[in-house]
């Protein structure tokens, strides 16, 4: 059997700790404190299968019988023997013995359990747990923790919007689980087409991310695939600009998808092989319409579904259209206000 990876820890000054000499007293406290306060131990099939399902670790591939679950100053810890997780409190670390009672205990009630008062109380004290769960073990399951993380991240923050998608592994590897909750809970699902964008703040940063898969693309697992996997989930919330650039930069990377068929995604295919490259047929007019079903579409400060709303304009306004090329179309609204507008959302 495999040893666990995390399980030596790198103090600094040249000193270790192994945490398979974790004192047996010290487990034994925190077994103690989760009895006293009757705490439900897990029998050996449930700890397998739960520890798998959030933290994405097989503990019993390692013959270890504590496992480390991931390299942390202050980490989580598998106890095989007596079947629970020993979460080790920042709080307590003058003395590498002290417990933190609540946080055992509620820690362990909603990772086995799914404890609804558990989850409350972590999301009022110890809320940097809660978001370790989804960001650094990808635990995507409980919509309401999903919901909890998601709603106060910084999605523009490329860095860690980059750690949240991928597990940091030997190669990056992309999570898609969690860019469908970020779809589900930030835009509220897809958009029923491209014919316009979704309002919300969640992919603002696919754009710099496919950049950097392509300039450094031997740190991803499957670039191409991934690249893909980007622009679909970009394109079903109806944002079209990172796909076009990309076309726009690469003309043999239409040809590519479709060799590929479009890696089984239905946007990404519709999009290329339906919308991208149009040449709008204005009849030397320059006079259109706003045509949108919603009633209204929005007039973009840039080229941009993400970009400042100017003006709201309503269907059946009449527009002038001062440049038609590509798929924003510069126009002029009767109030005299100019921007942009998707060209989906223009009819003669």
């Amino acid at each position: 059997m495999k040893v666990a990876p995390y399980n030596i820890t790198d103090l600094g000054d040249g000193l270790e700790y192994n945490y398979d000499t974790l004192s047996v007293n010290y487990i034994k406290k925190v077994k103690t404190s989760l009895l006293n306060r009757q705490f439900k131990f897990p029998d050996e099939q449930k700890f397998k299968d739960k520890v798998l399902e959030v933290f994405n670790v097989d503990i019993y591939e390692y013959k270890n019988k504590n496992v480390v679950l991931r390299p942390a100053m202050f980490t989580e810890i598998a106890i095989k023997e007596n079947k629970f997780i020993l979460i080790e409190d920042p709080e307590t670390d003058d003395n590498k013995e002290a417990i933190n009672d609540d946080l055992e205990f509620y820690y362990n009630s909603y990772v086995f359990y799914g404890d609804k008062n558990a989850l409350n109380w972590l999301k009022l004290n110890n809320k940097e747990e809660l978001k370790d769960l989804v960001i650094e073990y990808g635990y995507v399951s409980d919509f309401e923790l999903l919901k909890f993380v998601l709603e106060k991240f910084d999605f523009d923050n490329e860095s860690s919007f980059e750690k949240l998608i991928f597990d940091q592994n030997e190669k990056l590897e992309i999570r898609e689980d969690i860019l469908e909750g970020i779809l589900l809970v930030n835009y509220g699902g897809k958009s029923k087409d491209l014919s316009y964008a979704k309002e919300g703040n969640g992919f603002s940063e696919i754009g710099h991310i496919v950049g950097n898969i392509r300039n450094n693309p031997n740190l991803y697992s499957n670039p191409n695939k991934t690249i893909a996997i980007l622009l679909n989930k970009d394109l079903e919330v109806g944002v079209v600009g990172n796909t076009e650039a990309i076309l726009i930069k690469n003309p043999d990377y239409k040809s590519y998808l479709k060799k590929n068929k479009y890696f089984n995604f239905q946007r990404l295919r519709d999009y290329v092989e339906l919308l991208y490259g149009q040449n709008p047929n204005s009849e030397n007019e320059s006079i259109y319409k706003i045509n949108d079903p919603n009633g209204y579409t929005n007039l973009r400060k840039d080229k941009s579904s993400t970009s400042d709303i100017v003006e709201k304009v309503k269907s059946g306004d009449r527009i002038e259209v001062l440049d038609n090329s590509g798929n924003w179309w510069y126009v002029q609204t009767k109030s005299g206000n100019k921007g942009y507008v998707y060209k989906t959302k223009i009819a003669n």
